[in-house]
């Protein structure tokens, strides 16, 4: 009766043991399943990121084509700008600036010409702030992007899209 209850024993053993690689086995499964559709989750998520993305930036690009073929960019020529800058030390440092802006949304130049005292402005307002040497070095790009950015606020419903300077004179 020893050997039937110690083979039960043993064979509950076994069926306990049987039972707990089962467990063991099913909880790996279930952790590799888990694993699989995270990563399936945030591919999916990264891959519908990358799919709306390249949508906008392809509507975008249509939509400025279209702009373009409605009304093409438009080169507004600036006559020459004299302006004092700020020396500071009451010395005299004059500015001989001649520019052209690069303008998007209206129909034609004749269009544009109202605005032309208004950008001449801009120009004069940022150039008597301006001490001569904020444009030594790369000042001249700082210049430019400063009056590019006041151009972009002032001119809101036409899109500026470039400024190009055809003189610059410092004396």
């Amino acid at each position: 009766m020893s050997e039937t209850v110690t083979d039960g024993a043993a064979a509950a053993n076994a069926a306990d043991a049987h039972a707990g690689a089962a467990k063991k086995k099913k909880l790996v499964i279930i952790g590799v399943v888990v694993v699989v559709l995270l990563l399936l989750v945030g591919g999916g998520f990264w891959a519908k990121d990358r799919f709306f993305k390249s949508v906008g930036s392809t509507m975008a690009s249509n939509s400025k084509m279209a702009q373009d073929a409605l009304h093409p960019p438009i080169i507004l020529g600036i006559p020459t700008i004299v302006s004092n800058l700020d020396s500071g030390d009451g010395r005299p440092v004059y500015v001989k600036l001649t520019a052209k802006v690069e303008v998007v949304g209206a129909p034609n130049e004749a269009a544009l010409q109202n605005i032309v005292p208004q950008i001449q402005d801009i120009f004069q307002t940022y150039l008597h702030e301006t001490r001569p040497q904020d444009i030594r070095g790369n000042g001249i790009y700082r210049l430019h992007e400063a009056i590019m950015r006041r151009l972009r606020v002032e001119l809101a419903p036409l899109e500026v899209r470039n400024l190009y300077f055809v003189e610059f004179l410092v004396q």
